[in-house]
C-alpha cells in the first residue's frame, strides 16, 4: 500500500502537545515528516487556531504553504488504515477559507466612486484570469454576495449578532450591532476582508481590516506575496519562463560587486531615487521587523552614515543648520509599510533631500526602515531580504531602524539614533489589560510613550483617577529632588530612554507640568497606585522579549520605583499586585474588573455600633466626661490637620451592605446631645471626689 504523504513536510500550530504528538505519529505513518518549527521546506501547516504567529506569518509571506485542519489529517489516516486507496490526496482536503468562523453581516454601504476606484485600483486585486480563485464575491459591497461566498467557503453566517460571533462585517461604525460588538470585543472588519481572503485562499488577519471610521483606507498592507501566489496558480511553463527572464534581464547585476568595490574606493555613494513604475515592487517590502541581535551594533553604522551625509551636503563640515538637507546621502528601504505609509515616508524623506528605494537589492541603501509594532518578527523578516542585503546588515553597513527614527530626527532637526529608534523584539501584547496614566511628558516622547503603552496592550488613560493601575511620570520634572533622594532612578541604561524634555513655563517649581505631576503623585499615594518612571515600560519590553506574558518587572525596584503601596511588598509584579489587592481604598476595583464567581446579594440587617460609650464613674480616679469630650475633639481636629494636602477620598455610604444604629443621620443627633451635656456639665458645681 502506497503512503499518501510520502515526501511531504508538515508543521502544526495552535494544538496542544498531546494532539500534536498524535498527529505526528499519523503523519509519519503515512510517509510525511512533522517539523516543530516553521521551516522553509514545510509544505502544509496543520491549523488548530488562526490566532498564532505561525499562521499569521504563513498567510502573509508563505504563498507556497497550504493549510489543512487536524480533522482532515485524522480522517485521511483512518481511511488509509482501513485500506482505502482513492481520494487520499491531501490537496483535495485543504482547510476552507472561513472554516470555523461565525460571521455576522451588518450594514454594508457602497463607498464613494473615487474610493471604490482606488480600492480596486490596487494591483493585487486585479489578478490574471487564470489566477482568479473559483469562489469570490462578485460585488464585495453587496450583502448577498458576501454571505453566499462565505457560506460556500465554510463560514456560519447570520444577520444576528451574538457574543459567540467571531467577526462582524460592515462599513458603518455606528448602530446597535457595532456598539455591542465593541462591548463584546468582537472584531469589526471591512467587507474587503472577505474579498481579499478569497483571493488569498486563506483567512487574512482581522486586525489588518479593522474598520476605520473617517479617512478612507485601502487595506493594502496585509500580504506581501501576491505576485508569487498568482504565478503558482498559472501554468508551470509560465512560472519557469518568468524565473528565466528574471535571471537574464539585469546583465549588470553580475558585476555589481566589482562596480561597488570600485565606487566605494572613490567616494561615498550618493543616495538616488530608484525609478520604477511597477507596483509589484511592493512585494519586496517583506513584513516589518528587525534583527534582535543588532542592538547597540547599529550605532556605528548610523554614525558613519550621518558623517557621510554631513560630508555630502556641506563642504565645510558645518552642521549648524541641517534644515531640509537632514537626510541627504541616506537611502531608506521601507519594509512592511503599506502604500499610503510609503507615500508619506517618501514625501518626508525627499523633502529633507533623502531617498526611498523601491528595490531591496539597491546598493545605495543606508537604512532599512521597519514599523515599531512589528519588532517581534524582525529577525524573520530580514532573513527574507536578498542575501547581499542581509550580509550588509550583518556587517553593519546598513542600519536597521524603525519609523520612530524619522519622527525623532525631524522633530529634533538632527539625526537621532538612540534606543527609541531600534526595533523591539519584546513588543508583544500582554494577556491582561491594565489602565496606565502618564504625567510630565511632552513633545515626541509623549507621542511615543502613548504608542508604546498601546502596543503593549495597556489602556492609555488621559485622566488620572482612582481606577487606574499605574502612573508613569517623567522623573526629569523633579530631577534635583530625586537625584538627592533616589539617584538610582537616573542610572537606568540606556540613559537616553529617561532623558525626556520637560515643559516649563517660568519657574520650575511653578510650571504646569510640575504642579500637575505633583498632584497626581499625591493622589496616587492616597489611592495606593504604584508610581514608576518610563524605565519600567522599557524593562517590560526587555523581559517580554525573553519570556512573553510570563513575568513583569518588580514594582519596588529602585531603578524605576517612585512609590509602591504598602500592601505591594509581597507582590513581585503589576499582575500580582492587581490580583492580590482586589479592591482599592474607597471601594475602587482594579483595572481587571473581574467579577467573583459566586456573587451573593447581602440583605441589610440592623446592627449595633461596636464602640460603646463609656461614662465616667461617680467615684474613684476615672477620667471625667468633660475631659473625654475635649480629648475626642482634639483627636478629630488632629486628624483634620493630618489630612490637609492629600487627595480627597470619601467613602460612599450607598455601597454599604449593613445598616447600623451609628449611621450618619444618628451621629448628627448624637453630636447635638453631647453639646447639651457639655453645657449642662459646665453649669453644675464641681463635685468633690471620695473613695468608694
Amino acid at each position: 500500500m502506497s503512503k499518501p504523504f510520502l515526501g511531504m513536510n508538515f508543521c502544526c500550530t495552535g494544538l496542544v502537545s498531546a494532539h500534536r504528538q498524535q498527529l505526528g505519529s499519523q503523519i509519519t505513518a503515512m510517509g510525511g515528516t512533522l517539523h516543530s518549527d516553521l521551516m522553509s521546506l514545510v509544505d502544509y501547516l496543520v491549523v488548530g487556531g488562526r490566532r498564532t504567529e505561525k499562521y499569521k506569518y504563513s498567510v502573509r509571506y508563505r504563498h507556497d504553504i497550504a493549510f489543512v485542519s487536524p480533522e482532515a489529517v485524522a480522517d485521511l489516516h483512518a481511511r488509509w488504515v482501513a485500506g482505502a486507496d482513492n481520494d487520499l490526496d491531501i490537496r483535495r482536503h485543504l482547510l476552507p477559507v472561513f472554516s470555523g468562523f461565525t460571521v455576522c453581516v451588518a450594514r454594508v454601504d457602497r463607498p464613494l466612486p473615487e474610493h471604490h476606484t482606488r480600492l480596486f485600483g490596487e494591483r493585487f486585486r486585479q489578478p490574471p484570469a487564470g489566477a482568479m480563485p473559483p469562489v469570490v464575491p462578485q460585488d464585495p459591497f453587496l450583502a448577498t454576495d458576501l454571505i453566499g461566498a462565505m457560506q460556500e467557503l465554510g463560514a456560519d453566517v447570520s444577520a444576528t449578532l451574538t457574543s459567540d460571533c467571531a467577526v462582524l462585517v460592515g462599513t458603518a461604525a455606528e448602530g446597535k450591532r457595532y456598539r455591542m460588538a465593541l462591548e463584546w470585543h468582537v472584531p469589526v472588519v471591512h467587507p474587503m476582508w472577505v474579498y481579499d481572503s478569497c483571493l488569498r485562499g486563506a483567512a487574512l488577519h482581522l486586525d489588518d481590516y479593522e474598520l476605520t471610521p473617517g479617512a478612507p483606507n485601502l487595506y493594502s498592507s496585509t500580504l506581501f506575496a501576491w505576485k508569487s501566489l498568482y504565478l503558482t496558480r498559472l501554468r508551470p511553463e509560465r512560472v519557469l519562463v518568468a524565473v528565466v527572464e528574471k535571471r537574464e534581464r539585469p546583465v549588470l547585476k553580475k558585476t555589481s560587486d566589482v562596480w561597488t568595490s570600485i565606487m566605494s574606493s572613490t567616494h561615498v555613494p550618493v543616495a538616488k531615487q530608484v525609478q520604477g513604475s511597477s507596483s509589484w515592487a511592493e512585494a519586496l517590502a517583506l513584513g516589518s521587523g528587525a534583527d534582535p541581535e543588532s542592538g547597540a551594533g547599529l550605532e556605528p553604522a548610523v554614525d558613519s552614515s550621518a558623517r557621510a551625509a554631513s560630508e555630502t551636503h556641506t563642504g565645510t563640515g558645518s552642521d549648524a543648520d541641517p534644515g531640509p538637507q537632514l537626510f541627504r546621502g541616506l537611502t531608506f528601504l521601507p519594509v512592511g509599510l503599506s502604500v499610503p505609509e510609503q507615500n508619506l515616508l517618501r514625501r518626508v524623506v525627499e523633502s529633507h533631500r533623502g531617498a526611498v528605494a523601491t528595490a531591496s537589492d539597491d546598493v545605495t541603501i543606508s537604512h532599512i526602515l521597519l514599523r515599531v509594532r512589528d519588532g517581534p518578527q524582525a529577525h524573520l523578516m530580514l532573513l527574507m531580504l536578498p542575501r547581499a542585503t542581509v550580509r550588509r546588515v550583518s556587517a553593519k553597513q546598513i542600519a536597521v531602524v524603525t519609523d520612530w527614527f524619522v519622527e525623532r530626527s525631524v522633530y529634533y532637526n538632527a539625526l537621532r539614533q538612540d534606543a527609541w529608534c531600534r526595533p523591539m523584539p519584546g513588543l508583544v501584547p500582554l494577556l491582561r489589560r491594565f489602565k496606565v496614566c502618564v504625567s510630565g511628558f511632552t513633545g515626541v516622547e509623549l507621542l511615543h510613550i502613548e504608542k508604546l503603552v498601546g502596543l503593549l496592550n495597556l489602556e492609555f488613560c488621559d485622566v488620572f483617577s482612582s481606577k487606574r493601575d499605574l502612573l508613569v511620570v517623567n522623573i526629569n520634572v523633579f530631577r534635583k529632588t530625586l537625584t538627592a533622594a533616589s539617584p538610582a532612578l537616573f542610572d537606568y541604561a540606556p540613559t537616553e530612554l529617561l532623558d525626556c524634555p520637560v515643559y516649563t513655563n517660568g519657574d520650575d517649581s511653578r510650571s504646569v507640568s510640575a504642579m500637575s505631576t505633583r498632584n497626581k503623585i499625591n493622589a496616587a499615594k492616597k489611592w495606593n497606585i504604584p508610581v514608576v518612571s518610563a524605565a519600567y515600560l522599557w524593562e517590560m519590553v526587555q523581559i517580554l522579549g525573553d519570556q512573553p506574558n510570563l513575568k513583569l518587572p518588580e514594582i519596588s525596584d529602585r531603578a524605576w520605583c517612585i512609590f509602591a503601596p504598602n500592601k505591594s511588598g509581597k507582590f513581585s509584579s503589576l499582575i500580582d499586585f492587581a490580583s492580590g489587592t482586589g479592591h482599592k481604598q474607597g471601594g475602587d476595583v482594579l483595572a481587571c474588573d473581574e467579577e467573583p464567581l459566586d456573587v451573593r446579594v447581602q440583605l441589610p440587617s440592623p446592627r449595633k455600633s461596636k464602640d460603646k460609650h463609656r461614662y465616667g464613674r461617680l467615684v474613684g480616679g476615672g477620667e471625667s466626661l468633660t475631659d473625654k469630650i475635649l480629648r475626642s475633639k482634639e483627636g478629630d481636629a488632629l486628624e483634620d490637620r493630618d489630612g490637609d494636602g492629600e487627595a480627597d477620598i470619601s467613602i460612599n455610604d450607598e455601597n454599604l451592605t449593613q445598616v447600623g444604629y451609628g449611621s450618619a443621620g444618628s451621629n448628627m443627633g448624637e453630636n447635638d446631645l453631647w453639646k447639651k451635656v457639655e453645657d449642662l456639665h459646665e453649669r453644675l458645681p464641681k463635685r468633690r471626689r471620695t473613695r468608694g
